[in-house]
């Protein structure tokens, strides 16, 4: 089963939360310290294929697009 990792910002603490729980939001709380300052390390399955520019010049934002117009 594929996991996510999460980082507490209070104690450091990194820990693994199964993809797909439900338990993911303002609700989700550290295992070691109880703190809500969680914030998450990686972005799961699809990481690294955002839609920002690329060496191609595709992509939102990226080079050699030029004018909508032309």
């Amino acid at each position: 089963m594929a996991t996510r990792k999460f980082k507490c910002y209070d104690c450091g603490n990194e820990f693994e939360v199964p993809y797909g729980t439900g338990g993911m939001g303002r609700q989700m709380k550290c295992p070691k310290c109880g703190g809500n300052n969680i914030h998450r390390v990686d972005s799961g399955p699809m990481a690294g294929r955002g839609r920002g520019p690329s060496a191609e010049g595709r992509g939102r934002g990226g080079t050699g697009r030029g004018p909508r117009w032309a």
